[in-house]
């Protein structure tokens, strides 16, 4: 599994600059890296100067990046088809000739009710975002990805989306409720447990993806903001839910720090800027805070954002050999290790996957047609491999986090 790293903070204070640059950072590394936006405004795109899409496209001008932009609204009919169906065929159209009519519009007024809950409910649309994170972080393609978060708000509420949820499945309940016997009539008892199960799987897949980002070994999370009151108090508001819900905090990066030059209005600035400064220092102590000072001109596209990279992460840090762990990044360190490791010896190959918490009894490995597949968490993942298989068989091995697999070749 990829590490992940999530960039968050207040709209309009240089999170996808901040994202985008140290992407480019670990790439010119060594490291296979994802660069991943849920930002409907294609703000990355425009920072990166490369027209991305749904699915990870090479960025031309870095080896080892690639880029994808997510858009959480086309999988809402996704992720929830059978849900939307079975509410749409199975309470829908008119049934006031079975019902009554007061019966009728009591139904059609919970309806209408649930359909405005559905599009607009809580943090449903980083969840959905989050969802996809998870699909590309367990493609051994990539060490890390780096996630561009909506504005700090919406993923806050995305951690406390499955208690929402609760209280949303008890709503579609009630509904069922007080449909009655008609309930069976209209939708059959079949399309009744697909409505149900798809809430359930829905929760679960929600519950872990919260789990995956409180796992300090697999997530964190660097907070970006500015040297301004409000950004500075929404900063540490964010930090103590963060820190409520079990995400690891790894440092803070404040953005157009207005430099020290000859000037009064820039000194008076500056001070100002100063005081926030001292105050943001004193709510993280201990944690890093990296200071990147105001440029004369936007950042964005490669030369820009390699220039920021490099001035917040400091020197390149080549990739450890093998599966080792390794820290990276001068003004705010975090480690990294290789999500895929392969070597071959006297006619074997041998295949490493960093899978954390994954569980033995939810692991499958086979080898098809001389192509090799990991099923982990649900998700099935085929595996490029450097050598062409002789033999199906395989012999594979889990201790702690790391998945081994030997292969004849």
């Amino acid at each position: 599994m990829a590490r992940l790293l999530l960039f968050g903070g207040k709209g309009g204070v240089g999170k996808t600059t901040s994202a985008a640059a140290t992407a480019i950072w670990l790439a010119d590394s060594g490291y296979k890296v994802l660069l991943v936006s849920s930002d409907p405004a294609h703000s990355t795109s425009d920072s990166l100067e490369v027209e991305l899409g749904s699915e990870p496209t090479p960025v031309t001008g870095v080896e080892n990046l690639w880029g994808l932009e997510l858009d959480p609204a086309e999988r809402m009919d996704e992720l929830l088809p059978r849900l939307s169906e079975a509410l749409r065929s199975g309470l829908g159209g008119n049934m006031s000739n079975i019902l009554g009519s007061q019966a009728s519009e009591g139904i059609a007024e919970e309806m209408g009710s649930l359909e405005s809950a559905d599009l607009l409910l809580p943090g449903l649309d980083e969840a959905l975002a989050f969802d996809q994170l998870l699909s590309f972080a367990q493609d051994p393609r990539f060490d890390a990805l780096v996630f561009d978060t909506a504005p700090t708000g919406h993923t806050l509420r995305f951690l406390g989306l499955p208690e929402i949820l609760d209280s949303w499945t008890g709503r579609i309940i009630r509904l069922a409720r007080l449909t009655g016997g008609v309930r069976s009539i209209l939708m059959g008892r079949h399309q009744e447990r697909a409505m149900r199960e798809e809430l359930d799987k829905f929760q679960r897949r929600v519950k872990h993806v919260r789990r995956v980002l409180t796992n300090p070994w697999v997530s964190s999370f660097t907070l970006v903001t500015i040297p301004e009151q409000m950004a500075v108090a929404e900063t540490v508001r964010a930090a103590e839910t963060l820190t409520n819900y079990g995400i690891d905090i790894n440092g803070v990066i404040v953005n157009r720090i207005t430099p020290d030059l000859d000037h009064p209005f820039l000194q008076q600035r500056r001070e100002i800027e100063q005081k926030h400064l001292a105050s943001l220092k004193e709510c993280f102590e201990p944690l890093p805070i990296a200071e990147v000072p105001l440029e004369a001109s936007d950042i964005h596209g490669l030369d820009s954002l390699r220039s920021l990279g490099n001035s917040i992460n400091g020197p390149h840090a080549k990739p450890a050999e093998g599966m080792e762990m390794q820290t990276v990044g001068s003004s705010i360190p975090f480690s990294i290790r290789k999500g895929l490791h392969q070597t071959t010896q006297s006619g074997r190959l041998t295949v490493q996957l960093h899978l954390p918490g994954v569980n033995r009894d939810e692991l499958s490995v086979r080898v098809s047609d001389g192509e090799l597949f990991v099923e982990a968490n649900g998700k099935s993942r085929q595996v490029e491999l450097i050598k062409a298989l002789k033999s199906d068989r395989n012999k594979f091995e889990l201790e702690g986090d790391i998945l081994e697999i030997t292969l004849e070749i």
